[in-house]
């Protein structure tokens, strides 16, 4: 962080050097450096569901095959699809990864843009404790994204 917190620019006008700019913010949106510390930041991200998904029982991720690893979710531009067991211990790894992921990175999860979709094989007491632990609702259908339905 003290690479990202101790940032200067200095401008060219005319081919010439004009001045040095400390800013006295983090670093914000629009930045040069920005898109490249959302990469790091979603790394660590997706290296955590990875590890967690890895675990035996866990409880996180989907397998798409019997031969194949567990996919524990999709990040896609500023987007997240994570997927886990609607069981409150699954839920309560996810959301010690999310609260590790915010307080490393700085960033912060908008909840009230957030949905829960559950499988059909999800009861209906499942789905109140899955809801309750994240204070997320949920719904049936999670609509479209870049004008495509998601399922």
């Amino acid at each position: 962080m003290e690479c990202i917190t101790s940032v200067s620019y200095s401008l060219v006008i005319n081919d010439e050097p004009s001045g040095l700019i400390i800013p006295s913010r983090e670093i914000r949106q629009g930045d040069p450096l920005s898109p490249y510390i959302f990469i790091l930041c979603m790394e660590l991200l997706a290296n955590s569901l990875n590890n967690e998904s890895l675990k035996a029982k866990s409880g996180v991720g989907i397998k798409s095959c019997a031969k194949y690893k567990r996919i524990p979710g999709l990040l896609v531009v500023d987007d997240c699809l994570l997927f886990y067991k609607a069981d409150t211990t699954a839920c309560w790894r996810i959301k010690r990864i999310l609260d590790t992921f915010c307080d490393t990175s700085g960033q912060l999860i908008n909840y009230h843009k957030s949905t829960l979709i559950f499988s059909k094989n999800a009861s209906s007491a499942h789905r109140h404790v899955v809801a309750s632990i994240f204070s997320i609702t949920h719904s049936d259908l999670l609509g479209k994204y870049l004008g495509y339905p998601v399922f």
